[in-house]
């Protein structure tokens, strides 16, 4: 499930003529604070290369630990942060980095979210790294199922079914029309957020109702569809509770986990299906992009690589190490984004960054820096593993080799961006790594791939980089 890139890019570059006479290129930062900065850092990029990668050429600065500033069209004038500056922020408190603060901008959530109690108490966000990671065993055999069938009726299409299985369960997450439903509403709010991100505040209104239209339409299609399946629960809950036998405890998705959550609130508001399939419904569409998006660029990055390689990986050793080292390679955007008041050093001087300036870890410069990675540009999918060795007493005493990783694929740090900030890592990161693992099991034990030795270049879309969505692969399934 991908986001049309087609779509998208017709919309924007149909707005973007009338728009860029209006833009003003500090819109995130104020006038006064552009002018401040512009003083401090040097200014890079083109307004003629919004649609192209931001970071390409500025690599040098990321090298020297120089800040510098980058005007884009969705989010003003950014502030590009190195490594040794990020480190600074990294060490402020949670409620300083406004991480939240950010994401909710970055889908333009005031727009395109139907219910703003969705964002004004959003405890889904808490749910599946607190409470849902205690399942994932026994979830796994849902999720497997759900993926086989899924790879089964269409190529790359189980992947998103794999994450419902755990998000809602059976049968909600087999439902066509609960898949077709959220696919729509997926177009719908990541084409809504960069039409709304590119538009000037004073044309935001026109827009923003438009968008509105929009998403609440797929929203209610979306309730529409869960609001038999989501009652239910809610019935068969609350006699659960009544009841208080004793007996064994269902295993619990993300749906029920809501479920659960509202029923504490004694607040009958809360328990409301409508509520309940907007929680479910973002939880849904912000992860799965970032996930599906992944796995695009590890399928690209295993049909390309050295064939002896992909036969090593097709035995499952150190499969996290694959990974991660994808993407590192391949990440789908080219900035890691926050947004934080901060006095930084430059110089001989303190320069004063007000609050809710943007700013930007430069995230495909790091990844690709040669001083961090040797060969920095080509897919090593064991570049994150250690060969060690170990007395064996059943093999005469010889010792045998054994691999590690050494870095996982969940595990953020300075020089990996993946799943954010080491600060504030991605909540979800560690389903979704779990769930790329199944799909790569399943993938390479059950179907032959092609190789080929040209990688499809991505389409450079504001800070995003989307895969070709139109790649075509040679597969053919094993014989059982």
């Amino acid at each position: 499930m991908a986001i049309s890139v087609s779509q998208i890019e017709a919309a924007l570059l149909v707005l973007s003529i009338p728009l860029t006479y209006f833009l003003v290129p500090s819109r995130s930062a104020g006038r006064r604070q552009y002018n401040t900065l512009r003083k401090a850092f040097p200014e890079v990029g083109f307004r003629d290369e919004w649609f192209h990668s931001t970071v390409s050429r500025p690599a040098k600065f990321t090298k020297h630990d120089s800040p510098y500033l980058i005007p884009t069209m969705d989010r003003g004038t950014v502030v590009i942060l190195p490594t040794e500056h990020m480190k600074t922020i990294g060490k402020l408190p949670e409620d300083r980095m406004d991480v939240f603060g950010t994401l909710q901008e970055q889908i333009q959530a005031e727009y395109t979210v139907r219910d703003q109690r969705v964002v004004l108490d959003p405890y889904h966000r808490y749910l599946i790294p607190s409470q849902l990671m205690r399942e994932l065993d026994a979830l796994t055999g849902p999720m497997v199922a759900t993926l086989e069938d899924g790879f089964k009726s269409s190529w790359g299409a189980g992947s998103g079914g794999a994450a419902n299985s755990a998000l809602c369960g059976a049968p909600l997450c087999d439902d066509e029309k609960y898949i077709a439903s959220l696919k729509g509403r997926s177009v719908a709010l990541f084409g809504s957020a960069m039409l709304i991100s590119i538009t000037p505040t004073l044309l935001r209104p026109i827009t923003g109702y438009l968008v509105r239209l929009w998403c609440a339409y797929h929203a209610r299609k979306f309730a529409k569809v869960c609001a038999p399946y989501i009652e239910a629960r809610i019935r068969e809950t609350t006699q659960a509770k009544s009841e208080a036998d004793g007996g064994r405890k269902p295993v619990k998705d993300a749906l029920q986990l809501i479920i659960d959550e509202a029923i504490s609130r004694d607040d009958d508001t809360q328990l409301s299906a409508s509520l309940i399939s907007d929680r479910l419904l973002i939880t849904n569409n912000v992860p799965l992009h970032s996930t599906t998006l992944t796995l695009h660029n590890l399928i690209s990055s295993l049909i390309t690589s050295d064939p002896s390689l992909g036969q090593a990986i097709r035995k499952l050793r150190l499969v996290d190490s694959a990974i991660r080292e994808s993407m590192r390679v391949a990440p789908f955007a080219s900035v890691a984004m926050a947004r934080t008041g901060i006095s930084i050093e430059h110089g001989q001087s303190s320069v004063l960054i007000l609050q809710g300036t943007i700013l930007a870890s430069p995230m495909e410069s790091i990844h690709c820096d040669e001083a961090i990675y040797p060969d920095a540009r080509h897919f090593n999918p064991f570049r994150f593993v250690a060969t060690e060795h170990e007395d064996s007493k059943s093999d005469g005493g010889q010792k045998k080799r054994y691999y590690a990783t050494t870095k996982p694929t969940a595990t953020p740090d300075d020089h990996f961006f993946g799943f954010g900030t080491s600060k504030n890592p991605c909540p979800g990161r560690f389903l979704a790594v779990h769930e790329m693992k199944l799909v790569v099991a399943y993938l390479l034990t059950n179907y032959d791939i092609g190789y080929t030795k040209a990688r499809p270049q991505p389409t450079n879309l504001l800070a995003m980089k989307l895969p070709k969505t139109d790649t075509l692969i040679r597969v053919r399934r094993r014989p059982v």
